[in-house]
């Protein structure tokens, strides 16, 4: 089926930018959707789903938890029971309009403290794209992403309290979500280590505290890449049917 991506931010590969093909073409590889919705769909079943959610709140207070493992260790907990993304094919290279890329500094934001601390220049994109994606799942999947990209706008607006990016940027945003119509947030856009991936453990107290005191781990997005220029946050894209 093809399916335009709407870029509402720009997004970002890398910090060393987009990858290119034999030919030098640049281009974004498909799993970078394909981990996108992932993460949606797994904060909506652990949400959804009081066994599993449990199942994954027992596994993350377990002693000796490696954390290498343990996006993928949630991930296989929720798509055992929930396959909703067995047949899910996106194309493997999506090409980009060179024309469109551009190098600009980007900086990690801290929404915390209000702070730049540690900028980098690299390629960054804004443009629509066609992509190909073939699901029989995707009435779930749109409700799975406007599950996990709401929550994920929120909590990056409530971190920010009275800063003027919460309502310059965040609150339209928060409006303007409820109407896309399959919303991801794709690409290099935080620089926490899990990403968006543990979100929904974040209100779950003794896995909130384990992880912080324990592993050092926040799981907030705390360090979101941020577009001075533009005032806008990276990575906040759309899925829209082709009419």
């Amino acid at each position: 089926m093809g399916m335009l991506l709407l870029s509402w931010t720009p997004f970002i590969f890398s910090r060393n930018g987009f990858p290119r093909d034999e030919n030098g073409s640049p281009f974004l590889p498909g799993n970078t959707i394909t981990d996108a919705i992932k993460t949606a769909v797994v904060f909506y079943f652990i949400k959804k789903d009081k066994e599993i959610e449990n199942k994954i709140k027992k596994y993350m207070l377990k002693e000796g938890l490696n954390p290498a493992d343990i996006v993928k260790d949630i991930r296989n907990i929720v798509f055992e029971k929930h396959p909703i993304l067995s047949d899910l094919k996106v194309q493997e290279k999506i090409y980009l309009n060179p024309e469109k890329i551009t190098q600009e500094y980007v900086e990690v934001f801290d929404l915390k403290e209000w702070i730049d601390i540690r900028g980098f220049r690299t390629e960054i994109y804004k443009n629509n794209l066609e992509v190909d994606i073939q699901s029989s799942n995707l009435d779930k999947i749109k409700a799975a992403c406007h599950s996990y990209a709401e929550a994920l706008a929120r909590i990056e607006h409530s971190m920010l309290k009275d800063h003027p990016l919460a309502s310059i940027f965040y609150e339209p945003l928060l409006n303007e979500l409820k109407n896309w119509e399959i919303p991801l947030r794709i690409g290099l856009w935080t620089e926490v280590r899990f990403g968006g991936n543990l979100l929904f453990f974040w209100r779950i107290k003794e896995v909130r505290e384990k992880l912080i005191k324990q592993l050092k781990i926040d799981i907030r997005p705390r360090y979101v890449l941020y577009f001075p220029r533009e005032k806008k946050t990276a990575g906040w894209s759309e899925l829209r049917k082709q009419i």
